[in-house]
């Protein structure tokens, strides 16, 4: 009988794990034939018009490099009906706009930046540079919106013809900074947190020791703000041709003007010369229609997108020298590469790469950084050295921001440049601890025990003693003095000069220029152009440096690695439409502490920087 038992629950337990492998099974053949779908189920080419405009539909911020696709995320968005394309790249755009302006085919470009959310000036300023290139060709540039934020606005006037809603308006409020601070929250919830800093103006650590901006902070983040608010209304006013006063007026002057319009925002607009006409949606087509022709199967102009104009646009590959380019994109971190990270061992294989590729002759590295953990910022400049070490020249460019850890990695480099709004510098040190002693004492629970030394025991639920705060103090000031060493080293500068430039200041790249931190104003296209000179190429390709996946290695990342469902993919979910922006805030702040994964504790990172 006992025997019968036995053999029905093992039978009953094989028959259910057999159950238990086909679901699986079947779970990951279905996974498996989404991801193939995914990459590879394209539909068939459809052959570019004969004539076209092309049209910049730009949606998000602008970004640094390509998004890695993520199975996640477009499940998500096909599960939800989201047919919203991805945000575009600085690179595709300009590659996309340089096709263009010698492609018959093209007639026209068209802006269409409603969907594209606020950018650093530094990449509308290359995205601008390359529709100023693209209209040397003599074809015209539209702008068309039922309204424009700032930074749309700030890329519109670069077209021939900027047209707007006459239900719409163009917002221009000017820059800030502002963040959240958490003095009297941990104060209220008995949370001690720990600071340890070298720089007068290394601010990041202020929102945990204050209620308000110190006097410092607020003098040096103002400076640099107005150095960026005025290249703002110097582009615009230059393009425009109008006076400043009609992008920044005074409140009385604002109010007076509104009053004249009746509180009208797109007659505003059109009276100060911001825009060239109000235009329905019809009419803006029809305009742009006028150049390249109707398409009346899809009632709208002849037009092609981005992506689609370069997947079928026919482009040449040949075997002339390669300048190599890297980019490196978020904050510093270690271990895999993440979202809108660096991580320290990938960039380090890259940099390797580069080195023994036998086509790449100079190396550019492209930063766009605030810093982050001082000991993989640290990785990542040996890496370069020993890239410098191979003789090839080694030169940075950088993005809208190079500050902090960003700055530590591109102090060695043969050449810098940036552009006049890169935010740089910080050099400064930081460590933070939070511990909370005094809140688990409020609940009744208290820490004790015994160890073998005086630095046993400290932490969260105990804080932190007199010897090892002044211990971390020690470590973070001996990471300051080798920061300022690097700089020295590196910009063939006096400790003196790094020391004047140094104390957590940020600078724009017209002021680090003047104080010996960057060689030369200009983008990337500069930087490429000097590293081949360097290298002494008189004709060069771009080669980007890539690693190159297994099939089996991308197919176990999409389907097992991948991370849950952040907090901007529940809030884009769940969140009403007015209260987004408040949750991508917090989302903002709660990244910052997440980031703070240093080994010893210690952080090279401007967090003021990031997004301007």
């Amino acid at each position: 009988m006992w025997s019968a038992i036995k053999w029905f629950f093992r039978t009953l337990g094989r028959v259910l794990n057999a159950i238990r492998m086909l679901i699986i099974n079947l779970l990951f053949l279905l996974m498996l034939v989404f991801v193939i779908l995914i990459f590879t189920g394209k539909e068939e080419a459809v052959p570019l018009p004969e004539h076209a405009a092309l049209t910049l539909a730009l949606t998000g911020p602008i970004l640094e490099q390509d998004d890695i696709p993520n199975t996640r995320r477009l499940m998500q968005k096909w599960l939800s009906g989201d047919t919203t394309p991805p945000p575009t790249s600085l690179s595709r755009i300009k590659e996309a706009l340089e096709l263009a302006r010698t492609d018959p085919r093209i007639g026209a470009v068209v802006l269409r930046l409603q969907n594209m959310t606020e950018s650093s000036l530094t990449k509308l300023d290359e995205v601008g540079a390359a529709i100023e290139h693209f209209k040397t060709s003599g074809k015209p540039v539209y702008a068309i919106a039922d309204y424009y934020t700032q930074g749309q606005y700030y890329l519109a006037v670069h077209a021939d013809e900027v047209l707007l809603n006459p239900a719409g308006a163009v917002t221009i409020q000017g820059m800030g900074v502002y963040r959240l601070h958490y003095k009297s929250a941990f104060e209220r919830f008995n949370i001690t947190p720990h600071v340890f800093r070298v720089g007068t103006y290394k601010s990041f650590v202020e929102p945990y020791l204050r209620d308000d901006m110190s006097k410092e902070s607020r003098e040096d983040t103002l400076r640099w703000l107005n150095q960026l608010w005025q290249h703002y209304q110097d582009q615009v006013a230059r393009l425009r041709n109008i006076p400043h006063d009609h992008i920044a007026p005074g409140k009385e002057q604002l109010l007076a003007r509104f009053h004249a319009v009746n509180g009208d925002p797109a007659r505003y607009a059109e009276s100060l010369e911001l825009v060239d006409r109000l235009a329905s949606r019809n009419e803006m087509l029809q305009t742009v229609a006028e150049t390249v022709g109707w398409d009346s199967e899809l009632n709208h102009y002849s037009s092609v997108e981005i992506d689609a104009y370069l997947d079928r646009a026919k482009k040449t590959q040949n075997s002339t020298p390669a300048v190599g380019i890297i980019t490196a994109s978020g904050a510093i971190m270690s271990g895999e590469p993440a979202s809108n990270t660096i991580s320290d061992e990938h960039l380090s294989k890259l940099i390797n790469e580069a080195r023994l590729d036998a086509d790449i002759r100079a190396l550019v590295l492209r930063i766009d950084s605030p810093g982050g953990s001082a000991f993989s910022a640290e990785q990542i400049r040996t890496a370069l050295l020993r890239f410098k070490e191979s003789g090839k020249p080694l030169v940075v460019s950088m993005g809208s921001t190079a500050a902090s850890g960003g700055y530590w990695i591109a102090a060695d480099a043969d050449r810098i440049y940036a552009a006049p709004t890169t935010l740089t510098g910080s050099i400064g040190v930081f460590g933070l601890f939070l511990t909370f002693e005094e809140a688990f004492e409020k609940l009744g629970l208290n820490t004790d025990g015994v160890g073998t030394t005086d630095f046993v025991g400290g932490g969260l639920t105990t804080g932190l003693p007199e010897h090892t705060k002044e211990l971390i103090q020690l470590g973070v000031e001996h990471t300051y003095n080798q920061f300022v060493g690097l700089v020295a080293e590196g910009r063939s500068l006096s400790p003196e000069q790094v020391e004047a430039a140094a104390q957590g200041h940020v600078w724009t790249g017209r002021d680090a220029q003047r104080l010996g931190l960057v060689d030369e104003l200009g983008y990337l296209d500069d930087a490429l152009q000097g590293a081949a000179t360097l290298a002494e190429l008189p004709s060069y390709r771009v080669k980007p440096v890539r690693l190159a996946p297994s099939a089996k290695d991308l197919l176990l990342e999409e389907l097992f690695l991948d991370s849950p469902l952040s907090l901007s993919d529940a809030l884009a979910a769940w969140l009403p439409a007015p209260l987004q922006a408040a949750g991508n805030r917090l989302e903002q702040e709660l990244n910052m502490i997440s980031q703070l994964d240093d080994i010893k504790g210690q952080y090279v990172l401007c967090v003021e920087c990031q997004g301007l």
